[in-house]
């Protein structure tokens, strides 16, 4: 006899390779878990990009104590009861694979307080097996603490990225969702450091902004069911195209095919909202991937939305805004004051310095070592020097070992202060 039945255990740890390549898919899930539970702020901490430790505390709904040891069971939800319901399913999650998944392959703990109960409870898993449930201390929403990706499956972890690139597509990914859901704020911890914080936003053009440090111009165009909400950099800019289905993020080649041929230099946000049945999410196992069923009539929308009044922005020259910067000083010859748009960026200059030397491909200890020092007096050319390589890193947001490499404020948010328009 040469065939066998799989036991449970390695049919649900190859499984999870399905869902989980590296710790960005871990975060992807369980955010989009606390966007389900109706959280209005989700806090997420990394240690060693997310390899060794990964958190997401949220202020949800939370899970009652009941439904705690059925979450990590597989293809166990609360959003679907049978198969039509995929058809019309407003939530992000529904499969009931996420939190099964990463409990297959990780050491697990949930604290969750359901809205209706006045006790936390804490459920501890290892390999997907329950170890406990009981009592914790936590307030009302729920805190998922990864430990350990991949512990119980060496050979998959030792394929993982590095922690710069980890951590990188963890900002990137975190940004992403910030775009979708400007109504909650995203606050993301790297080994003990802020890397992003961005705070509730009255609209997706203030989250847009605030992202990018650039103006853009807004359109909406509907029919009866269909609604393209399309927002482009007002000034010509690296050219980027972000695409979204009912706030989530989504590819389908051949609309974003059509996007790019009409977004020229330019960075476009498409939102799109269609009625769930209308749209079929459940064609890849991540459901990155979409499929339309009136393809035509959202590209008419979308061209529409180009034809008006972005058509004399997409037809201007090579500069780009994102670019176009002033030097304004330096603050004890360790932070670099410079602005870009609308904003005022705090660099500091030994981080900044660090990050070019790792992407020339030094390792972490030997780009510090060599890196321009804090204290150390640059001249305005030797600033703006740095700043322009800045614009052309990999990773924008942090040095090699996770600490943030600037901070910005809103110009108009000091003249706020000051009583004045901006």
């Amino acid at each position: 006899m040469f065939v066998r039945e799989l036991s449970p255990e390695v049919i649900s740890r190859i499984s999870a390779g399905e869902v989980l390549e590296g710790p960005t898919d871990c975060v992807k899930e369980l955010i989009e878990n606390s966007l389900d539970a109706n959280a209005s702020r989700v806090k997420v901490e990394i240690v060693k990009g997310g390899k060794r430790y990964i958190s997401v505390l949220d202020d949800g709904t939370g899970i009652h104590p009941e439904d705690l040891p059925l979450v990590i069971r597989n293809h166990t939800t609360s959003k679907i009861a049978s198969f039509e319901d995929i058809f019309k399913i407003p939530y992000y999650g529904f499969r009931g694979e996420a939190l099964h998944s990463i409990a297959s392959v990780s050491r697990l703990v949930i604290r969750s307080k359901h809205y209706t109960q006045e006790v936390c409870y804490e459920l501890k898993a290892e390999g997907g097996r329950v170890c406990y449930v009981r009592p914790s201390a936590c307030s009302a929403g729920t805190q998922v603490e990864v430990y350990d990706l991949f512990y119980n499956l060496p050979v998959r972890r030792k394929f993982l990225r590095k922690e710069d690139t980890e951590r990188k597509k963890i900002v990137e990914l975190i940004k992403v969702y910030a775009m979708a859901r400007p109504d909650v704020s995203f606050e993301l911890i790297s080994d003990g450091k802020r890397v992003l914080f961005l705070p509730r936003a009255n609209s997706y053009r203030e989250r847009l902004e605030e992202l990018f440090g650039e103006r853009f111009e807004e359109r909406l165009v509907e029919d009866q069911y269909i609604r393209v909400r399309s927002l482009i950099s007002v000034e010509p800019s690296k050219a980027q195209v972000y695409f979204f289905v009912n706030s989530r993020p989504v590819y389908n080649r051949e609309l974003l095919e059509f996007i790019r041929g009409r977004a020229g230099k330019a960075k476009v946000v498409i939102f799109l909202e269609v009625p769930p049945y209308l749209v079929d999410t459940n064609v890849h196992p991540k459901k990155r991937e979409v499929k339309f069923y009136k393809e035509g009539i959202i590209k008419e929308l979308i061209s529409e939305a180009f034809e008006r009044k972005h058509t004399s922005v997409l037809a201007q020259p090579k500069e780009r805004y994102g670019e176009k910067f002033e030097v304004l000083g330096s603050i004890d010859d360790t932070i670099a004051v410079v602005r870009i748009g609308d904003f005022i960026y705090f660099f500091d200059q030994h981080l900044l310095s660090e990050r070019e030397n790792y992407e020339k491909g030094m390792v972490e200890d030997m780009a510090c070592r060599s890196s321009i020092k804090a204290g150390h007096k640059l001249t305005k050319q030797q600033i703006e020097s740095l700043v322009k390589k800045w614009f052309s890193f990999e990773n924008k947001e942090t040095c090699p070992h996770g600490r943030p490499l600037y901070y910005r404020i809103y110009i108009g948010d000091v003249y706020k202060k000051l009583g004045r328009s901006f």
